[in-house]
């Protein structure tokens, strides 16, 4: 994503979407600017208007899906197209009734809210029109009581299209629920009045396909163009979100919050709302925060139902999967003949769905947000089930979503750290700065010490020069960190604003001398690319990065030396996310070559770490003795060292060493590697706080399954997974990242479906994972949407992985 799509996306979120009656007191502009999604169905609307231009007769047009699904909003977006569309707004005027037409009870109120309406929205346009069409409104409505009110007001609006040279398009909303509310005979006398009337085109919406669309029998039947709005998908959703939210994210990164509203672009708009400066693992963690801030909302859907369609419904959502009528006639503890009948209203309102057909037809909520909001109104329990989904779901999607084992600077400590360390490193800076009048530390002046006792006026005139340059260098310093400060500060809520306050730095203070300004430009720039990195910009960050190392590579004051190895570490992770391994490994090798004698501790542990992040690019690229032979070099160098943060890396590359033999067939020759590593590490753990003799096992799992021994395989998996801790999020990831390439040594999907539900508790926490492998072996698992949405996702990962045979390489 590019600056300027940033920015976009940043002034578009400040310009509030509606959740609730889009359109309503918003200019055709900003409702433009913010129709995101859905442009396949406004295609396939405008393609049926443009044909009505110049037909006898109209092809009528009905939107079909739940509430919240975008039909408001897509009617308003067309009827901007009406009035904005040269080529169509003097042939088709648009005339929006309310969403709800409480007041509609025959057709005769049909065609005077028609009437009311356009007389509202040609006031703009048609002055004189319009207050011709209230008086006619106001004359008719007082005789409500005639006989012919109804010809009379439909008259009035036939007349009022010709008036106005165009054909009226009528904008009615959920037509099922007014059909219900109107006399019986209101949809044969609508269906002839449109026959009469070719000045007259109906665009409707409707929750649901209502039987009354497919029943010959029925005046609707073949009288509309059906247009489905599906639930958005991933795409879709991440547009929204960036719309709402004014943050970019990445596909992986917006799935959850797509399972979890079922791509109902309503609720995704009220959790992007109130995701505002929230990361995204920060609200998936807070989604029990969230729904319990919209209770009204939740409960005001289910109050406006009958007693027995509600109690129908709340056994379908707590069921939380797709159900038979008898399961859901059990649940609700009803008759099943009156349970069907429910559902079928239910249906017709669009809060359930089903699928199948006959007795095996199931049936689940529309919307996925009511089940959860219900299981957390409930028992403490059945809460625990969701907060259990949801924890997996951040873990799966979000934990570490680019997976950069480079991105880890030592033991506990990240490369890129964020606002927080940077914002102390340039209040250290500032710090260590030397007294313009002394050159010793500012910290270090007495407190009433005086500029100059010389009696000489030559003396005193070069002192107060000299506390002039010392002042005026002292304020550079403070304005320089003053703008690194505000960049860092603003880098989490507004990337653009953060590279400005940074290219401030380097631009005032570049040309300068002075250690402390270079030290504060060459921070600036780290920060500007690490932005860039962050937002897509993977050139524009190399550019950022050559540039830091071409300024400060000869330097040898530390603070510089260490951000020119930053910046180097940056450049080759940007490199290889741009497709250029071999860039990258290059980039590496100049780093170790620049850094390789330093005696500074933290430049040590980043050669360590170098070292076995190009073992595993060149792994990435099959480049598999290669990367054995960098990690070979870490052990070798590390393994002994004193310090533990270097023997952690030692083990790291002990780890990735068995892998890369693995992968390759040189099963015997990994297990030598778990075995050194359970010797020599065993005891510590990683980065996260995993053993490194857990690791030694998921390893060896994976080199007996390569040496075809199945059962001794599947002992090792056991041991795993029983030293697996189920609330440890760290293990739970590794165990999902190893399951694949368990698989792909041979494993069978059942036999490890199997141990894990041998512990029922663990089993639990990892339910997607268990639903995934049990489908790969050919299981029909039923569970709610949520969890089966995950599971796909699971089993994609896992199919994504190939055979060893096939990844095998020299030995």
């Amino acid at each position: 994503m590019t600056l300027q799509e940033t920015m976009t996306i940043k002034a578009s979120s400040e310009r509030r979407l509606r959740k609730f009656n889009p359109g309503t007191f918003q200019s055709d502009a900003e409702v433009i600017d913010q129709f995101v999604v859905r442009k396949r169905e406004l295609d396939i609307v405008l393609e049926v208007l443009h044909g009505n231009v110049d037909t006898p007769s109209c092809q009528h047009v009905l939107l079909v899906a739940p509430r919240g699904h975008g039909k408001t909003m897509l009617l308003a977006r067309v009827a901007a197209e009406l009035r904005n569309d040269p080529a169509l707004s003097t042939r088709l005027f648009p005339v929006r009734f309310m969403e709800e037409s409480q007041e509609i009870f025959n057709l005769a109120d049909f065609w005077l809210e028609s009437l009311g309406f356009l007389a509202t929205d040609t006031a703009a346009r048609h002055p004189d029109i319009s207050q011709q069409l209230r008086d006619t409104h106001a004359e008719l409505t007082a005789r409500w009581h005639d006989s012919n009110i109804e010809e009379r007001a439909f008259a009035a609006v036939r007349e009022a299209a010709d008036r106005l040279d165009t054909k009226l398009v009528l904008m009615v909303e959920n037509l099922q629920a007014l059909s219900g509310a109107t006399d019986g005979d209101f949809g044969r006398r609508l269906r002839n009045a449109l026959r009469s009337a070719p000045q007259i085109m109906l665009l409707a919406t409707a929750t649901s396909r209502f039987s009354g669309l497919d029943d010959a029998t029925q005046p609707f039947f073949e009288l509309f163009r059906i247009v489905r709005l599906n639930p958005l998908d991933t795409e879709e959703c991440r547009r929204l979100w960036q719309m709402v939210s004014g943050d970019p994210v990445s596909r992986r990164a917006i799935r959850p919050l797509e399972i979890l509203t079922g791509g109902n672009p309503r609720l995704l708009v009220i959790v992007a709302a109130f995701a505002r400066h929230r990361s995204l693992r920060q609200l998936t963690e807070e989604l029990v925060t969230l729904i319990d801030d919209h209770t009204e909302y939740f409960r005001g859907h289910m109050d406006v139902l009958a007693k027995t369609e509600r109690r129908v419904y709340l056994a379908v959502i707590d069921l939380w999967q797709p159900s038979s009528t008898g399961e859901i006639a059990a649940r609700a503890r009803m008759d099943v003949r009156a349970v069907s009948t429910m559902l079928g209203r239910l249906v017709d309102r669009g809060l359930v769905q089903f699928e199948g057909t006959g007795r095996k037809r199931l049936y689940s909520a529309a919307e996925r947000l009511y089940c959860i909001y219900y299981k957390l109104r409930r028992q403490r329990d059945e809460a625990a089930l969701v907060t259990v989904l949801l924890r997996f779901m951040a873990m799966f999607y979000l934990a570490r979503e680019q997976n950069e084992p480079a991105w880890e600077l030592s033991s506990g400590t990240r490369l890129a750290e964020g606002p927080s360390r940077a914002l102390t490193e340039a209040s250290d800076l500032g710090r260590a700065s030397s007294s313009p009048f002394t050159g010793e530390r500012t910290e270090d002046m007495p407190e009433n010490a005086h500029v100059s006792d010389a009696p000489d006026r030559q003396a005193e005139v070069r002192s107060g020069r000299e506390v002039v340059t010392g002042l005026a260098a002292t304020l550079q310093e403070q304005v320089a960190q003053a703008l690194v400060s505000k960049g860092l500060a603003q880098a989490q809520v507004d990337a653009p604003a953060a590279m400005a306050a940074y290219d401030a730095v380097v631009t005032r203070f570049s040309a300068a001398k002075a250690l402390a300004l270079q030290e504060l430009v060459a921070l600036a720039l780290v920060h500007k690319g690490f932005i860039q990195g962050e937002i897509g910009e993977f050139v524009a960050a190399i550019t950022t990065y050559d540039e830091i190392v071409a300024r400060y590579a000869a330097a040898r004051a530390p603070a510089l030396r260490k951000i020119v190895a930053r910046a180097l570490v940056y450049k080759g992770l940007m490199q290889g996310q741009i497709g250029e391994p071999g860039a990258a490994i290059t980039t590496y090798d100049e780093f170790v070559i620049r850094f390789d004698e330093s005696e500074a501790p933290a430049l040590q542990e980043l050669v360590a770490m170098v070292l076995v992040h190009k073992g595993v690019t060149q792994g990435q690229i099959g480049e598999f003795t290669a990367a054995i032979a960098a990690y070979e070099e870490v052990v070798a160098r590390y393994a002994d060292a004193d310090r533990p943060a270097l023997q952690k890396h030692a083990a790291k590359a002990l780890v990735s060493k068995g892998e890369a033999q693995v992968t390759i067939g040189r099963a015997e020759e990994a297990l030598d590697a778990c075995d050194e590593l359970e010797r020599r590490f065993g005891r510590s753990t990683d980065d996260e706080g995993i053993p490194f003799e857990w690791h030694a096992k998921c390893v060896r799992t994976a080199a007996r399954l390569v040496q075809g021994e199945r059962v001794a395989a599947m002992d090792s998996f056991r041991l795993v997974y029983s030293g697996l801790v189920s609330d440890d999020e760290a293990m739970m990831h590794a165990l999902v990242e190893r399951v694949p390439d368990l698989i792909a040594a041979g494993a069978p999907p059942r036999d490890l479906a199997a141990i894990l539900l041998n512990d029922p508790e663990k089993a639990a926490t990892l339910q997607p994972l268990v639903i995934a492998l049990r489908q790969l072996a050919g299981d029909r698992v039923r569970a709610p949407a949520e969890v089966v949405d995950v599971a796909h996702d699971v089993r994609a990962h896992i199919e994504e992985r190939k055979p060893v045979s096939a990844k095998a390489g020299p030995a």
